[in-house]
């Protein structure tokens, strides 16, 4: 759009350190899920979150998402129930050092029930009896079943075959881990009490509803303002968009959205989804009415970035789509 609020920063995971390699692979993996809603959110401002990334980075891939509202539950439960301090253990050693790796690669047919059992891991509640060991450094590993050094964050293999279960305690690793990343960073953005903080502490119907009315929205034939900006309310608009990120200063309601020009009274700021367009008076457009698209605009990024992340962590089945 032609303003500039959906330039947001990274909003879940800014703060954590990933190397650009992790990235590059992720950006990769990540390519099927883009050209899928590329049309949709092109101007949208995408980011794959950085807990998405050190997830595909572990082992390679994390898996397919759960195909049933209910395993979503029981899949969640399982992340949700995780102890505080086993949460707190595991971010630690996010933080450590490199993605992992494997000390010796997966066979083919490893590989090939390694996708397999992570798929019952999502869709049918396929959970490990055990939880995998963590040892100091490489040193100790003794050879037997698996374990993963915290030193160097290597994920060590015995020789042999690796049974179901060691190979879905590797794959509860993995999702625990980006589940901890998740926690921890909600923890900070809330303590912040600023934009952010606006942005987590939306439920999951607020943000579907301003997905929904983006998606639907048509980017072809609109974008941006209903009119040129002055030169003054351009400044302005950058003013209350810097006071907006830095000095919490918020609008108190929510900019109101309808479907089509005709629906436009002339007054007030509005977002309309026949052609993705911001309408404002033709006069004077008060710092409330900015303030509200400011939000608005920032808020579509956050949907999309929330949204992709909680398919990819099987919280949700797919994008949400009108009834």
């Amino acid at each position: 759009m032609d303003n500039k609020g959906n330039q947001t920063e990274e909003i879940l995971y800014q703060d954590l350190e990933i190397p650009e390699i992790v990235w590059e692979k992720a950006n990769e993996a990540f390519s099927q899920i883009h050209m899928k809603e590329k049309k949709k959110q092109k101007h949208a401002v995408f980011r794959i979150p950085k807990a998405a990334a050190v997830a595909i980075i572990c082992c390679g891939i994390l898996g397919t998402t759960v195909a049933a509202m209910e395993i979503i539950s029981v899949y969640r439960q399982r992340m949700e129930g995780m102890e505080k301090q086993e949460i707190e253990d595991l971010y630690q050693l996010a933080n450590a050092g490199e993605a992992n790796s494997l000390n010796r690669p997966f066979t083919a047919e490893e590989e090939e029930r390694y996708q397999a059992l992570t798929e019952e891991y999502e869709k049918n509640g396929r959970f490990p009896e055990e939880t995998l060991a963590i040892i100091a450094a490489a040193g100790d590993y003794s050879g037997q079943s698996v374990a993963i050094a915290a030193d160097t964050r290597t994920i060590y293999l015995p020789r042999k075959a690796l049974s179901d279960e060691e190979l879905l305690e590797i794959i509860d690793f993995n999702h625990k881990m980006t589940y901890s990343i998740y926690e921890k960073n909600q923890e900070r953005i809330l303590a912040q009490g600023n934009w952010e903080s606006r942005m987590a502490e939306m439920t999951d119907s607020e943000v579907d509803r301003i997905y929904l009315a983006y998606c639907a929205s048509n980017l072809e034939t609109g974008g941006g303002f209903s009119r040129k900006l002055r030169q003054e309310e351009n400044q302005r608009y950058e003013e209350l968009n810097e006071q907006y990120e830095n000095e919490g200063v918020y609008p108190e309601t929510e900019l109101d959205i309808i479907k089509t020009v005709d629906e436009y009274t002339g007054t007030g700021a509005v977002f309309c989804e026949e052609n993705s367009t911001y309408y404002i008076p033709d006069g004077a457009v008060s710092d409330f009415e900015f303030l509200q698209i400011i939000d608005f605009d920032h808020k579509i990024s956050y949907c999309f970035d929330r949204i992709h992340y909680d398919i990819m962590m099987g919280f949700r089945e797919d994008y949400p789509k009108a009834e």
